[in-house]
């Protein structure tokens, strides 16, 4: 026993839904603020994060680990500040 959860005895992942269980720890190593999981049942991935200036947690799904990444990208580049024109000195 290697004392790791994992689907219950008789319920193990396909050989195609083993790479689905991996994925996950790869865009947690990408994406070190995200929480991430794969959602087996419904077959889909779900990233979660407290971004800066969000009042909430952002919650993001997608059925593939490819767009979930992009979606984790287009939410931290949302999320940062606009860049400010620098002011004139006279």
């Amino acid at each position: 026993m290697t004392g790791r959860p994992g689907p219950p005895p008789g319920d193990q992942p396909a050989d195609d839904d083993a790479g689905q269980w991996r994925e996950p720890a790869r865009l947690r190593r990408d994406h070190p603020r995200w929480i991430v999981i794969w959602l087996a049942p419904i077959r889909q991935f779900r990233g979660y994060a407290r971004l800066p200036g969000a009042r909430r947690d952002t919650a993001l799904t997608a059925s593939t680990p490819d767009g979930l990444a992009s979606l984790i990208g287009q939410a931290e580049q949302a999320s940062r500040p606009a860049a400010r024109p620098p002011k004139d000195r006279m």
